[in-house]
């Protein structure tokens, strides 16, 4: 059995709440109902008492009605009202309205003693009562005199009140569920065609969009919200596109080289000498293709939450400097000079081997950008909030154009340049990732001897979260 669709929902829903809504109201408006009308006989019975005190009067010990007539303008004492006197021990004494029948008497039962106030009741019949009961003197004599009205008639129009609202209410209600359906009908219908339309973006048209007819509203603000998603997306596929087509590239051109080179060896006669030039050129593009494939793996476990980081207080000052101890070989070979001014701790927390990897990256592309006999300045200066690490080169820099890019994988300035120096083009995304975990960013600039200049800005260990 399938679910029930979302617009019925959406009225049952609404159906329901207005039911809710409605049966304390209507229970409260009942009760108020009959209190009123309770309130209003009970003012009518009390008239009755003060009018049956000026009627009654007591000659020679009898008590009886200022006049012979059934009905009179002062009271009207038909069967739905009636007046009732009892002398101090309890007789009856004078009856006018119903209890005046003899067969009617004796089946109503007289009052207690000393009774006081209004009282419900009902008759041997079944009939509802309503009475006032009070001791008063008349013509110097005590008399307990109780007046009394038929209470049916509230309960019969209570009842006819009720039957009306247990009829209307669920006409109500069901016209208000057809309403919410027909309402979340058309206020779901942009919702249906963003779905129509969404279905139909797949991953060879997601430059296309949901149209959106008010970005104020929800459903424009959820539009936005899968317009952006399928932005990112297709950013993401376009990335993805270009990272299989340049690793391929990549990865190509070091294998390219192995089989010409193998080719080439196999292909004409050589000494042991050749061999050995043959050899090495082939073991050092398969070093350069090591390093391509390492890099990518490092990328790929970190993107995909395999090595999450480890995080602990370090001295970024401190790891750096053993970088650029490890580095000086190659600075040596390129004749290039590593100077290190960080003279005091800089601590943050972090992942040690991240960090690590990202200075190595940095330092390892300025020591092999730099012109020859120049020198490699690592330093640093610190905020309240973060610590910086900066590595300047002499070398020919990277144009402003160019260095919001240069980040990307695989991207070169010159194309040439970087495979001449043994580049793969990650290493500066490697660094970016590195610092983007750790809620830091990477910065190139210009510096004063015309190279480049990276900043790794880290959040300090002892700054507020």
């Amino acid at each position: 059995m399938s679910a029930p669709r979302l617009r019925i929902k959406l009225a049952a829903w609404f159906a329901a709440s207005l039911l809710l809504i409605l049966a304390p109201f209507v229970a409260g408006f009942l009760a108020l109902q009959w209190h009123s009308m309770r309130e209003a006989l009970d003012h009518h019975l009390a008239e009755d008492f003060e009018v049956s005190l000026e009627m009654l009067t007591v000659r020679d010990g009898q008590v009886g009605w200022r006049t012979d007539a059934e009905r009179d303008l002062g009271y009207d004492a038909g069967a739905r009202r009636w007046v009732e006197v009892y002398g101090a021990d309890g007789r009856l004494l004078y009856a006018r309205g119903l209890p005046a029948a003899p067969h009617i008497r004796g089946t109503i039962a007289p009052p207690l003693p000393r009774a006081e106030g209004f009282d419900s009741s009902r008759t041997p019949a079944g009939a509802r009562v309503r009475s006032f009961t009070s001791t008063r003197s008349v013509g110097g004599v005590p008399l307990q005199v109780r007046v009394a009205r038929a209470e049916d008639g509230l309960v019969a129009d209570l009842r006819r009140l009720l039957l009306v609202l247990l009829v209307s209410i669920p006409l109500g209600v069901a016209a208000a569920a057809f309403a919410g359906y027909v309402v979340s009908g058309r206020m779901l219908r942009p919702i249906s065609s963003m779905a129509i339309r969404a279905q139909s973006i797949s991953a060879e048209r997601l430059s296309e969009r949901l149209a959106i007819e008010n970005p104020s509203d929800e459903l424009g603000q959820l539009a936005t919200v899968f317009n952006t998603t399928f932005g990112r997306l297709e950013e993401s596929f376009d990335r993805l596109k270009r990272f299989s087509a340049d690793a391929s590239h990549e990865l190509r051109t070091p294998l390219t080289a192995i089989q010409s080179v193998g080719e080439i060896g196999l292909r004409e006669a050589h000494d042991a000498d050749g061999y050995r030039d043959v050899i090495g050129s082939m073991l050092e593009e398969a070093a350069r293709l090591a390093r391509l494939i390492d890099k990518l793996l490092t990328l790929s476990r970190w993107e995909n939450g395999r090595n999450q980081p480890v995080l602990q207080c370090l001295d970024l000052a401190g790891l750096a400097a053993e970088v650029a101890d490890q580095l000086g070989v190659l600075a040596e070979e390129r004749q290039v000079s590593l100077d290190v001014a960080l003279p005091q701790p800089l601590v943050i927390r972090a992942d040690a081997s991240m960090v690590r990897q990202a200075v190595m990256n940095v330092l390892d592309n300025a020591i092999k950008f730099t012109r020859p006999e120049s020198t490699v300045r690592i330093w640093a200066a610190s905020s309240p909030e973060h610590h910086r690490l900066a590595i300047d080169d002499e070398g020919p820099g990277i144009p402003p154009e160019h260095r919001a890019f240069v980040v990307q994988r695989f991207y070169r300035i010159d194309d040439g340049r970087a495979r001449e120096a043994g580049g793969t083009g990650l290493g500066l995304s490697i660094a970016e990732w590195a610092l983007s975990v750790h809620h830091g960013r990477l910065e190139i600039d210009g510096n004063e001897a015309g190279g480049a200049r990276v900043w790794l800005t880290f959040p300090r260990a002892d700054a507020a979260p």
